[in-house]
Parts: structure tokens; C-alpha cells; sequence
């Protein structure tokens, strides 16, 4: 067929620690019980950058690699899908190529040796692309669908991630976008474990149902749970050494039992730090549309700083807009807090809308604990979209992240903040 174009009921199962009769023969956790699996980072960089980071594998070739191993199910979640062409926004110079359709090649080749395959989106971003979603649905063994999480919870379908064979997920900040493989800098983890996919797992077939119209998927949860006492899954880090792991989400009020709500283990993560915290991502605003208040986070760095903890922070230049920059300034004043923006040039072939862009999310504390996740740091991301969060706890995932994250402290791309300085957004479409 060829990448298509060339351009309800809620399943609840209580507890984490969960089976899957397709576990990989891997070693087991003495202490647990439980496999031990497997963890590494997968990256994309912006062409025409000095920003790649050679140990980690690039997204363009590992997505479609891995979606090939697929035995017996696929599930993917993303914001939205946009192959170049698609929609209207997603046009490109002459002279690029489309990177995405490798994998949405495997993902039919996946239906076409029945494999099920299952592919879901955001409602609001469907308007935009909806091409993809809607020939995936005239391809024999796939299923697509959007759901309407503003009607439910006033968010999006804000996740990014996949599941292969119930025991491989990728979550990261890369939508099924074109750009996201080749013109924005992306990060993600992708972690072989039976018993974290199957948590991820629960989550997708709770947003499937609802999609299918099975009903608001609005859940009452328990009293958040410190992170210390929540079962770790052990994975094996690129270097060798073990490190736990913990899968978290939100919003708080749509998580199937099992799953904690990844605000509060991000308020206690960086309550723990001693020295260090390094944190990267997109966007970051204390405050939203209503004028509420969402200071938990913003609070938290502010606590760190005040205990002489170093602070480093990059945000993407998309941040520079007036009701976002008085609060990164106002954070950039702090002691001990340093802010940069990042500012990628444009490609030599020409402008590529909503592109040329750092897009990562993920933050590392004392070279020791670590978070990736698919949230900007707004009330929004938390408390109405659906987002997904990795905790891990071990230098072997630290250490890469510190690497990726020194490496664009020090690139030619980013400016310190000043907090009296004037900044102009750049243009995005």
C-alpha cells in the first residue's frame, strides 16, 4: 500500500504489579521478583545543528526498527499526526524529506501481518491533520480514533507514546510529526518492562474506550502516594548499571487505578536535591488563562535555590511571549537559578513552520534522579491533559541526560536570560 499518502467500556485492573504473558526473557530482579528490563534514550535533532548526541539512537530510524518487532499488538497515542503535506501547517522547503513515513510505513506493514494496531489522537488537533488518522482507518488489521478530552476534563490528548507486543513503551516529547523526527530537538525514553507497559497499557484502553464514546473517563483517586513507597520497576541503563523506575500521569482526575499522578513525584523530586537540578523543556507558566495560580512547581525551584541547590534551566525561545517571559524573568532573578533560551536557526532551505525548536522535557537532580516526560510545566499539562511521566532513580539514566542536557547548555544556540532584558518572540508559522 505504501504509507498510505506518499507526501464503551473502561478495563480497570487495581495494583502495579502486573503480568503480561509476552514478557521478554530477561533477568530477574532478586529482590522483586519481578524482570529486570531494559532502558535507553532515543533523541531527535534539528538538521544543520551541532546538537546530536551520538550515544543516543535517533528517532527517524529507531521508531520504525522497533515498530518492526511487533508480534502481536501496536498501540500509539500522540497530540496529533501530520505527514509533510499534511493539514496546513505542515508544508516544507523544497529539498526536505519526510522522515515519518518510515514508521508509518512499519505501522502497515504491522496491520498487513495482523498485527493490531491502534492509533489515537486529540480531537482538537484532528481539525488540523486529519488525514492520517482518517486513511489509517480503511487499513485492514488498524484502527484509529480521536477523544474529546476538553468535553471531559477541559484538556487535550497532550501524550506521546507507544506500546509494542504489551511490552515495550516509548514515551517521549516527539509527536507523529515530520518536523519532530528531523526539525526539532526531541527526547524520549524507550524501556522494555511488562509490568510498566502494562500500567501505560491501562491508560490507553481507558482513553480508547472513551474515544469510542464509552463515557468520561473521570476516576476518584486515592491519596497520593509518596514516592519512596510506590514498587519500582528495575531496568538495566545503557552502561550497564540497574536503575528503578516509575511510571506516573495525569490529569489526577483521569488515571486508572495503579497509576500515580505525576505532579506531586515532581514537587518531591525536586524538594530532594542537594546540589544540582538541570531542567529543560518548552514552556513553563505559573499561571493560565483564568489568572489561577499554579505555583507548585515554580515554588519548588525557588525552595531548591533557597538551599543554595544550583539551578539550570533552558527554555525553548517559543517562551519569550510577554505573558510567559515576566515569569521565566522573575525566575532568572532568583540566586542561585540560571535560565537560558535556546534559539535554533532557521534551515537553510527555508522557513519550516512550527519547527526549528527545542522541544524536550525532562529535568535530572544531584547527577542521581531523573524525569522524562511529555508536560510543559502549566496547569493545564497537569490537571486536564492527558500526559505521561518516567521517574528514574539511578546514575545510569542521570548521567545520559546530563550529557544531553550539558551538551545544549553549551551550544552555540542559547542566551542567558536577563530579567530586565526585552525579548520578542521568534516567528512559528
Amino acid at each position: 500500500m505504501g504509507f498510505l499518502k506518499t507526501t464503551g467500556t473502561i478495563f480497570i485492573i487495581s495494583g502495579l504489579f502486573l503480568g503480561c504473558s509476552s514478557a521478554p526473557n530477561v533477568a530477574t530482579d532478586k529482590t522483586t521478583s519481578h524482570p529486570v528490563g531494559t532502558l535507553q534514550f532515543i533523541e531527535s535533532v534539528p538538521e544543520e545543528t551541532t546538537l546530536d548526541s551520538p550515544a543516543f539512537e535517533d528517532a527517524a530510524t529507531a521508531w520504525p526498527a522497533y515498530l518492526a518487532s511487533a508480534k502481536s499488538s501496536i498501540d500509539v497515542a500522540s497530540f496529533y499526526f501530520s505527514r509533510m503535506g499534511d493539514g496546513k501547517d505542515s508544508s516544507a522547503p523544497a529539498g526536505l524529506e519526510d522522515p515519518l513515513l518510515k514508521s508509518i510505513q512499519a505501522l502497515e506493514d504491522a496491520a498487513g501481518r495482523n498485527v493490531k494496531v491502534r492509533i489515537l489522537g486529540d480531537s482538537k488537533f484532528q481539525k488540523t491533520y486529519p488525514e492520517l488518522l482518517a486513511e489509517f482507518k480503511e487499513v485492514p488489521g488498524a484502527e484509529s480514533r480521536v477523544i474529546d478530552l476538553d468535553s471531559q476534563t477541559g484538556g487535550v490528548m497532550h501524550a506521546k507514546y507507544f506500546l509494542i507486543d504489551d511490552n515495550t513503551l516509548f514515551v517521549g516529547s516527539q509527536n507523529w510529526d515530520w518536523r519532530a523526527l528531523s526539525q526539532i530537538r526531541e527526547l524520549g525514553a524507550l524501556v522494555n518492562h511488562p509490568r510498566m507497559a502494562a500500567q501505560l497499557k491501562l491508560i490507553f484502553e481507558m482513553d480508547w474506550e472513551s474515544a469510542a464514546g464509552g463515557g468520561p473517563s473521570l476516576q476518584v483517586q486515592p491519596e497520593t502516594i509518596p514516592y519512596s513507597q510506590l514498587p519500582k520497576a528495575v531496568l538495566q541503563a545503557p552502561n550497564g548499571e540497574n536503575v528503578t523506575a516509575v511510571l506516573a500521569a495525569s490529569p489526577l482526575v483521569s488515571l486508572p487505578p495503579g497509576v500515580p499522578w505525576d505532579l506531586p513525584l515532581l514537587v518531591e523530586l525536586i524538594d530532594s536535591a542537594q546540589n544540582s537540578v538541570h531542567l529543560q523543556l518548552l514552556s513553563y507558566n505559573p499561571s493560565d488563562r483564568e489568572g489561577r495560580l499554579f505555583d507548585d512547581l515554580d515554588s519548588a525551584l525557588r525552595r531548591a535555590a533557597a538551599r543554595k541547590v544550583k539551578v539550570e534551566i533552558i527554555f525553548s525561545n517559543w517562551s519569550k511571549v510577554h505573558y510567559k517571559l515576566h515569569w521565566i524573568q522573575s525566575l532568572a532573578a532568583v540566586k542561585n537559578i540560571d535560565i537560558k533560551f535556546s534559539n535554533i536557526p532557521e534551515h537553510s532551505h527555508g522557513f519550516v513552520p512550527f519547527a526549528r525548536v527545542e522541544h524536550a522535557k525532562y529535568m535530572v537532580v544531584d547527577g542521581q534522579r531523573s524525569w522524562v516526560g511529555t508536560s510543559n510545566w502549566s496547569r493545564g499539562y497537569f490537571h486536564a491533559s492527558r500526559n505521561i511521566s518516567l521517574f528514574f532513580d539511578g546514575s545510569g539514566a542521570a548521567r545520559p541526560l546530563d550529557d544531553f542536557f550539558a551538551h545544549g547548555w553549551a551550544s552555540p544556540y542559547v542566551e542567558t536570560v536577563d530579567p530586565g532584558g526585552d525579548y520578542q518572540p521568534p516567528k512559528r508559522r
